[in-house]
Formats: structure tokens, C-alpha cells, sequence
């Protein structure tokens, strides 16, 4: 009997303990390549919608349709997997917290290690000799689940073994001036990032993670990492011509004495056009400025931070990723491609040495008056540049 054509075999070795318990999958003919700063990785799937969809996420990453990449990873949608054979070979695996709410197994396979991630019914085989990402998706749903979090994760351990650290912050570029909006999670930094995009203009870089790094060519630059922006109700009724992302049921101001909703809005970067159409969507960032936001009933002067206090702060609390006295930690995920942990700290300690130096930073109060704020930030971007003409370290 002829094979059809249109399936391939599951691109396996055949000594690998998995192959016996996958079936066959279609070719996957649609393919993108995205890179950002010295990272890159090809997806290729055998539904073009895959593709569509990842662009869609991964937003701050450039794309093209060429060049070799690092990392190549194949979507394979709807193959055969024998799961009681899965359930069995994993048995004894190693447990990973793959989130969210989800666990994978995993075990040693030859070049690298193969995951099974049982309620997704989905074999990952992970090939570090050859520099391969093979997902066998149980269905359409799984194999988009898994796209764009694999995508953003071959990316992220690329930057972060180029010494890239994680900062909690927002971010913008106004005429050509980068703008970290750091803090810890209710610091007022979305607040602040939409004020200055509304009401003074700018482009958007992300609104709550970057990637930090000390660039070959002198100065730091910060890679945004691709999520959407996540705002509560009152963030965006604060800020003006930003109800329109609210749900309908929130468009109207709650009843005197009634509590807006708890949790955050989810909106996605391309969709801010509709109330910023002259906002670009850029992917990353050379900072000038950074601000420290925190929330005030007054309205403060903006309060400079001196550089051995930036520099302190930024390792004790990890750029705001970690919260020194509740010892709680922002999540960071890399079940598939565990970082150096020892070369993280190092590099956390160089990148913050260097911001402290060059990058002067400023204490602002976030209050109810989101022109007011965005004045403010304008006004230190403004006087940023000026200071800039004369170059060196600030400490």
C-alpha cells in the first residue's frame, strides 16, 4: 500500500525512546524567522495559521523569511501520540512546572530531552546537537499554545546568554530619548507609560518586562519581551481615551460606593493604534532616563536617586523582579532551556553597575492627574537631553 504523500514521518531519530510513539504528521511548508539582537528562531508548522497567529503575540520580535537561526522549532498539529505508551515511559520522569497550571515530564533522550505534557497530549523533543524544537501537538489548540511560549523562550535564553538580565519595567521612546519606567507591581508604571503615549506622544516598547543588556557598541539596550499590555479598570479610566479597552459592562463608571472590578485588562500592543494611531510598536529600547514611579496623594517634586542607591536597589531587588522582603519572585519560566544561573548573577551585578553610571534616574509621584504626570515626564526627558551634551559618568 502507497504512503499519501502529503505526510511525512515525524522528524524523530530513530533511536530516540519516543519515536515508536508518534505517528505521522503533515510537512510543515509555512515557516518565519524572527530575530531580536543577537537571538533568532525559525518556527515552522504545518498550518500556516500557526504562523499568523505567533506574529501576532510576538510583536516585538523582527521578522523575515530567511537566514539560519540558532534555534529552529517544527509545529506538528493533530499527530497520533500513543499516550498510554507516553504515560509509561515518563513514569519515572523529572516533574516541571511549565504553567501556567501545567506540568510536563521530561527524560534524557539522546542530544538532549524529550517532554510530555499529558493534558495537552503533546510530545516536545528538544535537540541540543542539532539546535531543534520538534512539538507533536495533540490538536490545533496545543500546538498554538505551545508556538508562541516556545518562540519567546529560545529568544529569551539566547539574550540571557548574552548577558541580558530581566527588569520589571515599562518603556518608550520619545524623539529618539529611551525611557525605563521601573518598579515594583503597583508603582504606577502602566499609569505612567499610557499618560506619556496619550498626552505627550511616543513610541511603545513594553509595559511591564524587558530584557537588560550591556551593549557590545557602549550604553544599554533593552529588549522588550513580547506579551500584551495588561492595565486595571481604573488605570484606564484615569488615563483620557483609554475607556474604549474596558469591557462593555465597565464602560460606565461604577455606582458611587461600588468597587471597580478586581484583576487587569488585557490588551494587545497593536490594538493601542486604535487610541494612539501615531504610536509605533518598537522592540527595543536605548535608555536615557529611567523613572522610578510610586504612588502619592500629593503632587511631589521629582526626587533624583543617586547612583550607588540606583545601583543597590537594582541588585537587592533584581530590577524589581524580586521583592526583598516578602522574598516572593516575578515568574520566569524556562522549563526548556534552563539558564546559567551563576552567569545571571553576574551579568545582573554588570548591567546594574552600568545603569547606575550612565543612565540618571528620577523618583516621580503618580498621582490622579495624568497630564500633570505627563508634563513631568516630558519635562525629564527634555532636560535629560540638554545633560546629555555633555557626556560621562554620573558617578
Amino acid at each position: 500500500m502507497t504512503r499519501s504523500r502529503k505526510h511525512q514521518p515525524a522528524p524523530a531519530d530513530a533511536s530516540c525512546p519516543i519515536r515508536p510513539l508518534i505517528g505521522y504528521a503533515a510537512a510543515a511548508h509555512a515557516t518565519r524567522r524572527f530575530a531580536q539582537g543577537p537571538a533568532s528562531v525559525t518556527l515552522r508548522a504545518d498550518r500556516s495559521e500557526l504562523i499568523r497567529d505567533a506574529e501576532t503575540t510576538l510583536h516585538s520580535y523582527a521578522r523575515t523569511r530567511t537566514a539560519a537561526s540558532r534555534w529552529t522549532i517544527t509545529l506538528h498539529t493533530g499527530v497520533p501520540v500513543d499516550q498510554a505508551g507516553a504515560d509509561a515511559l515518563f513514569a519515572d520522569a523529572d516533574d516541571h512546572d511549565i504553567g501556567p497550571n501545567l506540568q510536563a515530564q521530561s527524560i534524557g533522550v539522546p542530544g538532549g530531552r524529550a517532554f510530555w505534557i499529558r493534558d495537552h497530549a503533546t510530545l516536545v523533543h528538544l535537540d541540543q546537537m542539532l539546535g531543534t524544537i520538534t512539538v507533536h501537538a495533540g490538536d490545533l489548540d496545543a500546538a498554538r499554545f505551545f508556538a508562541v511560549r516556545l518562540v519567546r523562550q529560545a529568544m529569551t535564553a539566547q539574550l540571557l546568554e548574552h548577558d541580558a538580565v530581566y527588569a520589571h519595567t515599562a518603556a518608550l521612546v520619545r524623539a529618539d530619548r529611551g525611557l525605563l519606567i521601573a518598579g515594583p507591581k503597583g508603582a504606577g508604571k502602566t499609569t505612567t507609560l499610557l499618560s506619556a503615549l496619550r498626552l505627550v506622544g511616543g513610541d511603545f516598547v513594553t509595559n511591564d518586562r524587558l530584557l537588560l543588556r550591556r551593549d557590545p557598541d557602549g550604553g544599554t539596550v533593552g529588549y522588550a519581551w513580547p506579551m500584551h499590555l495588561r492595565a486595571t479598570a481604573s488605570t484606564l479610566r484615569a488615563v483620557p481615551g483609554m475607556t474604549r479597552f474596558l469591557p462593555a459592562e465597565q464602560q460606565q463608571n461604577s455606582p458611587a460606593g461600588q468597587s471597580a472590578p478586581s484583576g487587569k485588562i488585557a490588551i494587545e500592543p497593536g490594538e493601542l493604534r486604535t487610541a494612539l494611531p501615531d504610536t509605533r510598536i518598537l522592540g527595543e529600547v536605548r535608555p536615557t532616563l529611567m523613572l522610578w514611579p510610586y504612588r502619592s496623594a500629593s503632587d511631589l517634586p521629582p526626587e533624583p536617586v543617586p547612583p550607588a542607591e540606583v545601583r543597590d536597589i537594582l541588585v537587592r531587588t533584581q530590577f524589581f523582579m524580586h521583592d526583598p522582603v516578602t522574598r516572593v519572585t516575578s515568574h520566569r519560566n524556562h522549563w526548556l532551556l534552563p539558564p546559567d544561573q551563576d552567569r545571571t548573577a553576574l551579568a545582573l551585578t554588570a548591567v546594574a553597575d552600568q545603569l547606575a553610571r550612565t543612565v540618571p534616574c528620577v523618583r516621580i509621584p503618580v498621582t490622579n492627574s495624568p497630564a500633570t504626570l505627563a508634563a513631568r515626564v516630558t519635562a525629564l526627558l527634555d532636560h535629560t537631553a540638554t545633560q546629555a551634551a555633555t557626556p560621562g559618568d554620573r558617578g
